[in-house]
């Protein structure tokens, strides 16, 4: 299982039904009976919705023993959702929480929270999760613009992470999604280029020694720069890091005077799967930022499949591929950089929509893929009212400027409903290979046996 929470023991429950106006706190206890790693689970709502302007999101000040110890941006609005937090790394006894709807702090129209059920996790410091939990960024919350930025804007909602064992080193390296970046690549072409509009940033990476003492520590710095961490720690040791850049890069330096302590929910496997499986395992992630994106950005009121502008993203078509190579002397660099453009053809249609736009190219930005990753994701902007279950065929074509000879593995593709939630879609493993000379292959049609 990837959700790291499964290593997680329930030592209380609470039900709270409990109604918060602006500036009210809510009380309760939690036992802790040995030292641990501990998490709160609170199931909570707000008169708020992330897609309308200054009424976004409640924040919830959160205290252990009347000590600061957090922040929680309540983004899903009327809705019943479970928010979780990582408090720390606690020694055993009893700890009064409190609970505060903030009122500075909150966008201006949000007037009300209620508090539904509340859980604390306990995490073993001798579980096989705990060393992940160990070294946990502490994020402070973004302040460029305004002092509480992530209450409306590329607000925080996943923590993910990969490990590798090499040599005599455990590497660990933490991955943020954000609910958007508001600087970087256009919002159109983050559709084509990265499969969302979701910012999914590495955040800071530890290299420990066998017996777990940590090496070397690092954090992906302004202008994606990898730079050493020196930065303070808190609550038990956890790493101190700043949002600090309107593209989701970091600092060691604290800036803002809020904060959110995600915990690690998911592992990713790098070599078996994009980075945006989290964004499948969690389906919230595709409702926040498409409201996010109503809200702040002008979305295609009449929806044109050949601009390459951000449309409805309820109609693109989702694709997560894998690229490999496959002349030995071809390194990981050089698939890295070959790009692909992946199409599709409605049934009883000749017309074939392209992920790439034919390969365009804005400014310095290309649109077909190019990041780090060999699984990725991209998608295919179609024409509005077509279903997944129209779809004839699709295919992938190796694009120039890369290698000559690439081997392209698998097709998941679907897409979002009315409530921009995953729909079922189309699976296959097929296996292609694509040359300058054959530089185009079907990976599935409506015959294919899914």
């Amino acid at each position: 299982m990837n959700n790291t929470q499964s290593h997680s023991t329930v030592i209380s429950t609470i039900q709270l039904n409990t109604s918060l106006e602006r500036s009210q706190r809510c009380y309760m206890q939690c036992e802790v009976t040995a030292k641990g790693f501990v998490e709160l689970h609170l199931k909570a709502m707000s008169n708020s919705h992330w897609q309308q302007k200054n009424h976004e999101s409640a924040m919830v000040r959160i205290y252990v023993n009347q000590q600061y110890n957090q922040d929680l941006i309540l983004f899903y609005g009327k809705e019943s959702f479970v928010y979780t937090r990582l408090i720390g790394q606690l020694e055993a006894g009893t700890y009064e929480i409190e609970l505060e709807f903030r009122e500075q702090e909150s966008p201006s129209k949000v007037n009300l929270v209620y508090l539904e059920q509340c859980e604390f996790h306990w995490i073993s410091p001798a579980s096989s999760s705990a060393l992940v939990y160990q070294h946990t960024p502490i994020l402070y919350g973004r302040n460029l613009s305004h002092d509480y930025e992530s209450t409306f804007t590329d607000t925080p909602l996943l923590l993910m992470y990969w490990m590798q064992q090499k040599e005599s080193r455990t590497i660990i390296e933490y991955h943020m999604v954000f609910s958007h970046e508001d600087e970087g690549t256009p919002s159109g072409l983050l559709m084509s280029k990265w499969g969302r509009t979701t910012d999914i940033e590495w955040m800071y990476r530890v290299e420990l020694d066998l017996a777990g003492h940590l090496l070397t520590a690092t954090y992906q710095g302004p202008n994606h720069v990898t730079t050493a961490f020196q930065g303070n720690t808190d609550c038990g040791g956890l790493p101190i890091l700043q949002a600090a850049t309107a593209n989701g890069n970091f600092v060691d330096e604290v800036r803002s005077d809020y904060r959110l302590i995600l915990p690690p929910s998911y592992r990713w496997y790098p070599e078996q799967e994009p980075r945006e499986q989290i964004m499948s395992d969690y389906p919230f992630t595709y409702q926040v930022t498409n409201w996010e994106m109503n809200r702040q950005y002008i979305v295609e009121r009449n929806h044109d499949a050949s601009s390459w502008k951000l449309g409805d993203q309820r109609q693109y078509l989702f694709i997560q591929s894998s690229k490999f190579a496959l002349d030995v002397y071809n390194s990981r660099a050089d698939v890295q950089q070959t790009c692909l453009d992946y199409q599709v053809r409605l049934q009883g249609q000749d017309e074939w929509f392209s992920s790439s736009f034919g390969d365009l190219r804005v400014a310095d930005f290309r649109a077909a893929y190019q990041g780090p990753d060999l699984h990725f994701s991209t998608t295919i902007k179609l024409r509005s009212g077509i279903y997944v279950d129209q779809i004839a065929e699709i295919r992938v074509t190796l694009l120039p400027e890369g290698v000559n000879r690439i081997g392209v593995k698998g097709i998941y593709a679907f897409m979002l409903d009315h409530e921009y939630v995953p729909t079922k879609g189309i699976q296959a493993s097929t296996q292609v290979e694509l040359t300058s000379d054959a530089p185009t292959q079907t990976l599935w049609s409506c015959m294919t046996l899914i």
